[in-house]
């Protein structure tokens, strides 16, 4: 059976990657909220070089978050798709899908089996 298939739709570490990935958001987010904080406070501040810098810091900070929402949005859209191809794998192939949970689930009840030994 073609188990790099498999691999390839739904990677094993899916878990471990979605906790990144809200790790990530929320780290983010907490620097966007730190960096318009920041913004807001130097408005008492004048002069030319402050109003420069607030500007340029404004810009970089509004591209950084429109990179960061198309890389979410392109993220989402190949998870998606992953879930899509799973899905018309398994519509596809029912009997590999069956055949293969069946010889996990026996190589598992080997194990746990062997284990109470």
């Amino acid at each position: 059976m073609g188990n790099g298939k498999v691999a390839k739709i739904v990677p094993p570490s899916t878990e471990k990657m979605l906790r990144a990935k809200d790790q990530l958001a929320s780290d983010f987010n907490a620097l966007v909220s730190d960096a318009e904080e920041l913004l807001a406070c130097t408005t008492a501040y004048s002069g030319e070089t402050i109003a420069g810098a607030r500007s340029k810091f404004k810009g970089t900070l509004d591209q950084f978050k429109d990179r960061v929402s198309d890389a979410q949005t392109s993220a989402i859209e190949g998870f998606d798709h992953a879930t899509a191809m799973a899905e018309e794998y398994v519509r596809t192939n029912p009997w590999k899908v069956v055949g293969a949970a069946a010889v996990v689930g026996a190589v598992l009840s080997a194990l746990l089996l062997n284990n109470r030994r």
